[in-house]
């Protein structure tokens, strides 16, 4: 086993700025020297020293030989992985390589109708088709949560697809049964690609659900910076079996990826990988421990619940990350949208996101018990405030999907098409050019190519009118839309 407490790419470009060479090459900022003082005063001198780019002996991401090659061989040893890739701009850029590699004109992509919105830019990129997979719902905490077995079977079976593309955990932590899903996908002979952004974490902890990259998946995106250390922007990928061609991932990485990656952000995934590789079981027993504190005492606070692994066997919830702390506040007679702006506007906390029925803290290596206490204080605060004073609401909003879109035309045909601007509320029936992406949980209601129904119409002004942000259309009001001519 190679040793996990190297940093090969970290230690190599702080032995590069050892050695205090003149700089006559990019950035322009040469070193921190012509930096506004304000900004390096605030950042400090060292992150500017740390933000080279391809000089002699730190390597190149587009062609790993050196520091950076070993770098990413720890990487993908700490996860047991074929082989790994480090990611700057995202795991957005991991799902559209992926989509590349698996893709392409004329081919079917089988996709879980829960996939983030980089899916439907990967499908502008590939010209694939999309069959859409339809997921579970929890419609007591108004979520959508996984793709059943069963249903993906079905569809394996009806649709003559060449490869899958799934989303799993979903953003509250909710897996499905990724080793099934996987293996069933495997029997077809097909590559099964995971977006588990929301699952870094997941293989150095047993009390963790289990990861896509442990289940066997061909491709796995993880954000690193989500629920690990590493910087903002940074992820990583993981490659097992002999499904997907590397070379044409690499040309689709060389091909996505920046030609001047920030090196910062690689040095925080060498940094990241080393920690969770020599104590990550620790520090995520440590997360795990503040969690469960928080969790048990929201769950005493008059008119709040917060869910754990009782859900397991309903609604296709297999598996829950407990580090994701869901608190349904209907009982306090307000929306999620409402508690989240108290919170933010009256109380200092600041959440992860909030929906109809929910708000979504995260807990990660990074918290203590301190922080946890001033969540717990700021939720008794809109307890005494509310609980008993409003009626509680019902599920304000089940965060399903209208119906299976019917598919008219890939998202790369809409996207590149003549186009025209017409009122929303005037295009249904038409067929959009346009993604229609609610935020939270960022999963495109309407993708480009596909007929606008009367359905999906009501659906996103609803969520809208709830206090859901739209993103994905030229227009940031959703006023107008973009339709095909």
């Amino acid at each position: 086993m190679n040793d996990q407490y190297r940093t090969p790419y970290y230690s190599g470009l702080l032995a590069y700025i050892a050695k205090h060479r003149a700089s006559f090459h990019m950035p322009g900022h040469k070193r921190g020297r012509g930096v506004h003082p304000d900004f390096k005063a605030f950042l400090g001198e060292n992150v500017f020293l740390l933000d080279l780019t391809e000089v002699q002996g730190v390597d190149y991401l587009h062609k790993p030989m050196g520091i950076l090659r070993e770098a990413m061989d720890l990487l993908a040893d700490a996860y047991g992985a074929k082989e790994s890739f480090f990611l700057v701009n995202g795991s957005t850029v991991g799902n559209q390589a992926a989509l590349m590699a698996v893709g392409g004109p004329g081919k079917k992509i089988l996709i879980a109708r829960n996939s983030h919105r980089s899916v439907v830019g990967g499908l502008i990129l590939n010209g694939s088709i999309p069959v859409y997979l339809p997921v579970n719902v929890d419609p007591e905490l108004g979520i959508t949560t996984s793709v059943s077995p069963e249903t993906l079977r079905e569809y394996l079976e009806k649709n003559d697809v060449d490869a899958v593309f799934l989303t799993n955990p979903n953003y509250y932590g909710v897996s499905g049964n990724i080793r099934e899903l996987v293996d069933i996908v495997h029997e077809h002979g097909l590559p099964i690609v995971v977006d588990e952004a929301h699952g870094a974490h997941f293989h150095f902890h047993q009390a963790l659900p289990l990861s896509a990259v442990d289940a066997g998946a061909d491709l796995v995106v993880q954000s690193t910076h989500k629920t690990l250390s590493s910087m903002t922007q940074s992820s990583w990928m993981h490659m097992n079996g002999d499904l997907v061609d590397v070379e044409l991932l690499k040309a689709a990485l060389r091909t996505l990826q920046s030609s001047s990656p920030n090196y910062v952000l690689m040095a925080s995934l060498d940094v990241a990988r080393m920690q969770m590789a020599t104590e990550g079981t620790e520090l995520l027993s440590s997360a795990l421990n503040v969690a469960q504190y928080l969790r048990t005492a929201i769950n005493e606070i008059p008119g709040l619940q917060c869910f754990g692994r009782e859900r397991v066997g309903k609604y296709g919830i297999f598996d829950v990350d407990l580090t994701k702390i869901t608190i349904t506040v209907l009982g306090l007679g307000l929306t999620g949208y409402k508690v989240e702006q108290l919170l933010n506007d009256e109380l200092g906390v600041e959440v992860e996101l909030s929906d109809p029925n929910n708000i979504l803290a995260f807990v990660t290596i990074g918290d203590d018990y301190d922080n946890a206490d001033k969540l717990i204080k700021a939720m008794s605060n809109l307890s005494e405030r509310y609980f008993g004073k409003l009626p509680p609401l019902e599920t304000a909003a089940v965060h399903t999907f209208p119906e299976l879109p019917e598919v008219v035309l890939t998202p790369r045909e809409a996207f590149f098409a003549e186009k025209k601007v017409v009122p929303f509320k005037e295009a249904v029936g038409a067929i959009s050019a346009e993604s229609v992406v609610l935020y939270p949980p960022g999963i495109p209601i309407i993708a480009p190519g596909e007929r606008i129904t009367e359905e999906s119409f009501e659906y996103v002004m609803k969520r809208k009118e709830e206090g859901a942000e739209v993103q994905g259309t030229a227009d940031p009001e959703l006023e107008f839309i973009q339709i095909l001519k």
